[in-house]
């Protein structure tokens, strides 16, 4: 993973928990998408800063976060793709979640304004549901 865009500084500050500079990486008209089954409440569409806020809010309340792994991140003018591996476990099944993941994300004064990532939403809705 090299260079920097407004990618990296998202994951960055994620990782570190710093939630007002991974603000500062997003647009005010910012499209949050993880599209999904509505069985899972992460899978939706966030609007703009608070959107965002409360997509981060989700993550934490859903997942014990174990790995997550960046293996790419290319900027093709205002995209930006990103390509990696995730592990999660579920807390309220104690189920792990674990899947490649996609993202694609639009790039707009020099802020992320649309991100759209791609896992595998049926093995989430497996490790999410209560049997």
């Amino acid at each position: 993973m090299s260079g920097s865009t407004p990618v990296h500084n998202f994951f960055s500050s994620m990782k570190e928990g710093d939630i007002d500079r991974l603000l500062d990486t997003v647009h005010e008209d910012a499209e949050f998408c993880a599209p999904g089954p509505d069985t899972v409440p992460i899978y939706n569409t966030f609007h703009g800063k608070d959107g965002v806020r409360k997509f981060i809010r989700i993550l934490g309340e859903l997942f014990q976060n174990e790995a997550f792994d960046i293996y790419d991140i290319v900027r093709q003018g205002e995209l930006v793709f990103a390509h990696g591996h995730m592990r999660h476990r579920v807390k309220i099944t104690d189920r792990v979640f674990d899947c490649e993941w996609a993202l694609v994300c639009k790039i707009k004064d020099a802020k992320i304004i649309s991100y759209k990532m791609f896992e595998d939403t049926a093995a989430l809705e497996k490790a999410y549901m209560k049997v």
